[in-house]
């Protein structure tokens, strides 16, 4: 049996949890504080939608660039150190933003945050399941990614609530610039990723990567990569995994970028009225806990497996998408943001369940860096596409467009299922292993 230490012990299964739900939330945390208002923040500096599009469409091209090389950095030097080297970028980036005024502070931004996203996909996660794996106790993936989910939506419950109201409440201080109007949460968030930061030097250990690096070291990078790739194509269920993790980063990367102008048609744009966006906050956050509490209270009970749920909760985002763009008013701004938010919720962590079951332990950074990149390159495509749609017309059309794409590649979980009851039927009941990479259903 594992030798418990405490509270946060990495030797057991519920220590290994607590200690990446705890950096998870906090990070997620870090991430909503000024998520709710970040659109506003561009635009108050005189940025339009289009040129907002351009750049998380340039993040996203950096990220798809360097995604694979990282992850597959992770495999080789260590996910800490990645982790840690994705929170500075990240940090850096941060900085830029909270003083943008134009083009060029925007371009750094966005290179600076698509750095720091691709060095962060698939490090601390990996470490997460490697780690739970060794307790003895990672059959249940799915249910311990509820868990952390769970932590995760519950930050981002405060988070976005809190990052929303934050300009109204020191609006009558007279901060200077670069604070004033929604630039306090900005700042907010910045301090935020320092703690962050801390906390994952001291409670990430890597007993494998310890004295000195795996067998060939940062030299085995191109290896590794060219393992990532090649499982990508031999994996049975990785072909369809990828297509719907390319449309959920054109879910989104819409929700992100015209949810906040889409509500400010109702509610306008003002730092001192921004406690309704503190309120919409909120409701995104409640409804995503909500969802990682259904999934993982019931998650495993759900007709089907994980591939019918991330199917139909991708069918509920879809819809829900629809009723933000098109159902005028409070109503239909607030039923769409939760319903999407909660679906979200109930999609991620059946995806992530059936991505991690499918891939090898020792290049499983790289087959999430793999994924990463393909919700980066929906990312991408998304951005540049639908940010000039929306300044051209209207952002509603815009997430309207990303809504039927959404619909339509709910498909791709059926062809996951279909393939995982293929190689099941054609593996023994008497065999005792599962072919390598295969998942059941």
């Amino acid at each position: 049996m594992p030798r418990r230490t405490g509270l946060l012990s990495l030797e057991s299964e519920h220590g290994v949890t607590r200690r990446y739900a705890l950096l998870a939330g906090l990070q997620e945390f870090a991430i909503w504080l000024p998520l709710p208002v970040l659109v506003l923040h561009m635009t108050d500096r005189g940025l339009d939608l289009a040129l907002i599009g351009v750049a998380f469409a340039l993040r996203a091209i950096c990220v798809v660039v360097l995604e694979v090389p990282t992850g597959g950095l992770a495999d080789a030097i260590g996910r800490k150190p990645v982790a840690l080297t994705s929170q500075t970028f990240t940090l850096v980036s941060l900085v830029f933003l909270l003083v943008v005024t134009g083009p060029f502070t925007l371009v750094l931004y966005a290179l600076f945050q698509g750095i720091g996203a691709a060095l962060h996909s698939g490090a601390l996660e990996a470490w997460y399941v490697d780690a739970l794996q060794r307790t003895g106790h990672g059959e249940s993936l799915q249910k311990h990614l509820a868990t952390v989910s769970v932590a995760q939506t519950a930050a981002m419950l405060v988070g976005a609530a809190l990052g929303g109201v934050l300009p109204a409440l020191v609006s009558g201080w007279a901060l200077p610039w670069p604070l004033a109007g929604f630039g306090i949460a900005l700042l907010a968030g910045l301090v935020l990723r320092i703690v962050v930061m801390w906390l994952t030097a001291a409670l990430v250990h890597e007993p494998e990567y310890t004295g000195k690096l795996r067998p060939g070291g940062a030299s085995a990078l191109p290896v590794i990569v060219r393992d990532g790739l090649r499982l990508a194509r031999r994996i049975p269920v990785m072909p369809y995994l990828l297509v719907a993790g390319a449309s959920m980063g054109v879910a989104v990367v819409s929700l992100e970028t015209f949810w906040q102008p889409i509500a400010s048609l109702t509610f306008g744009a003002d730092p001192e009225s921004s406690a309704i966006y503190g309120f919409l906050g909120f409701v995104l956050g409640a409804a995503g806990l909500l969802g990682s509490l259904a999934v993982m209270r019931f998650g495993d009970l759900f007709p089907g497996g994980p591939a019918a749920l991330a199917a139909v909760s991708q069918l509920v985002k879809g819809a829900a998408m629809l009723i933000l763009a098109f159902h005028a008013g409070a109503l239909g701004v607030g039923v769409g943001l939760g319903l999407a938010f909660f679906a979200i919720a109930t999609q991620n962590v059946p995806h992530d369940a059936l991505l991690n079951k499918a891939v090898p332990g020792e290049r499983r950074s790289i087959m999430l860096s793999i994924n990463s990149l393909v919700l980066f390159l929906g990312v991408a495509v998304g951005a540049g596409s639908l940010g000039y749609v929306a300044s051209r017309f209207d952002p509603r059309v815009a997430l309207g467009i990303a809504a039927a794409f959404t619909l339509v590649t709910a498909i791709a979980y059926v062809g996951v299922a279909i393939v995982a009851r293929r190689e099941a039927a054609r593996t023994a009941p008497d065999e005792g292993e599962e072919e390598a990479g295969v998942v059941r259903a």
